[in-house]
């Protein structure tokens, strides 16, 4: 049986009290009661003091437990976004792993060892989202990016290009009228194309950049 050493200190040092006075016997066992009472008192001490130190060495590896859970979850979350082919989320993960280092807690080991395992260059994968990637796999599907075109832009294109196919080929001049009226709507949604013309002309006609796309 586990003795209680604050119990059986409380005792002792409570004989000692009660035998505390004049007569010599009575300050003979109020004098041992107390060396007694004492040792028990430090016994108790000790096991206070180890019992905090054992729950402090189980809070420390729940602690530990727990962090190296969240470095790994973590760890694999962002090193699945630098390979996913959302750029939003590719960028959001870069911005996590800045911040996390930033908070003095660095995972770029963690993510560039699953980046490798999962068979990705782990410095080219910071550096560009897996989208702008080309695959060297020629049966990979193609990534659908309709998401990653405004709403407003595609109902420009969609609505010229139908415009396009239901002209019957007689009337002069609508091709051209056709590119105008998508450039100068994209303008008008905030998608400026000039520049983008500008060089595509050049590298048809193989002439100077004009000043102006021939509008």
């Amino acid at each position: 049986m586990t003795t209680d050493h604050r119990a059986e200190a409380e005792k002792h040092l409570a004989t000692a009290a009660r035998h505390n006075n004049e007569n010599p016997p009575d300050m003979r066992i109020a004098e041992v009661s107390a060396l007694i009472g004492q040792g028990y008192a430090a016994l108790a001490h000790n096991d206070e003091q180890a019992a905090s130190h054992a729950d402090m060495r189980d809070a420390l590896a729940l602690l530990r437990r727990r962090e190296y859970a969240m470095r790994e979850l973590v760890s694999t979350h962002i090193s699945k976004a630098l390979t996913s082919r959302d750029a939003h989320r590719w960028g959001a993960a870069r911005s996590l792993a800045q911040a996390l280092d930033e908070a003095d807690a660095n995972m770029d080991d963690l993510i560039e060892t699953r980046l490798s395992d999962d068979g990705w260059d782990s410095r080219s994968a910071w550096k560009t989202p897996a989208s702008a990637e080309p695959s060297n796999d020629p049966w990979a599907p193609t990534p659908d990016v309709t998401a990653d075109v405004p709403e407003p832009v595609r109902r420009i294109i969609a609505g010229h290009v139908a415009e396009m196919l239901l002209d019957d080929g007689k009337g002069e001049g609508s091709v051209h009228t056709w590119a105008r009226g998508i450039a100068f709507e994209l303008k008008r949604v905030g998608v400026g194309v000039d520049d983008s013309i500008r060089k595509r002309i050049t590298d048809l006609t193989f002439g100077p950049v004009p000043n102006e796309p021939p509008f």
